[in-house]
């Protein structure tokens, strides 16, 4: 997990140190609304770093940081109605989804003494495990659909008549493989936790 966590969060603090130079079909993009945009999958990554690792940050933290986090990308789903790659409604629902996973699995699983993530505590409900394992095999499943989109093995996602420059391409491709590995790593840490 810590592997394909240390080629994500490089990615992402690329992307927020050079934010790209225009969204697909949109034209130019203001550079603090691309920073807004890669701001939360990096702090996502590395946080999921501090999760694996017996770091010792407060469930609440977590809580804190990715709550409003969730509710903005919900907003922004509800509000979606954009096309592929990420404009579209049904990715703006993942990054919603696993947004809120990350607050699920502090508040309802918590943060063991020194931060590790694993186990259930000693006492927990019925749904509590139906709940991760839900969240954990819908992470997988996406993470199935973004490394197809990020190896090319569904149908281009492009904008009609093929207006992207050739490096919008490739970053659609590094976009889909890095967020294939953070729904990975995601869903993994959920269903360890059933």
């Amino acid at each position: 997990m810590t592997l394909a966590l240390m080629v994500v969060v490089p990615y992402f603090t690329s992307r927020l140190l050079h934010p790209a130079r225009r969204q697909p079909g949109t034209g130019p993009a203001p550079a603090g609304w691309s920073r807004m945009r890669e701001f939360p999958h990096l702090l996502m990554a590395t946080s999921m770093v501090a999760m694996v690792w017996p770091i010792g940050i407060p469930a609440q933290v977590w809580i804190a940081l990715f709550a409003p986090i969730a509710v903005w990308f919900t907003v922004r789903a509800a509000r979606s109605r954009d096309r592929l790659p990420h404009g579209s409604r049904a990715v703006a629902t993942y990054f919603a989804v696993s947004t809120a996973a990350m607050v699920w699995m502090a508040a309802a699983h918590g943060v063991r003494a020194g931060g590790h993530h694993g186990g259930m505590p000693e006492a927990t409900s019925w749904w509590s495990p139906v709940v991760s394992l839900a969240l954990g095999g819908y992470l997988l499943l996406s993470a199935g659909w973004w490394a197809s989109r990020g190896l090319r093995l569904t149908p281009r996602w492009q904008e009609p008549g093929g207006s992207e420059p050739p490096e919008s391409r490739s970053g659609a491709r590094a976009d889909g493989i890095c967020h294939a590995a953070m729904g990975m790593v995601m869903g993994l840490m959920l269903l360890a936790m059933v």
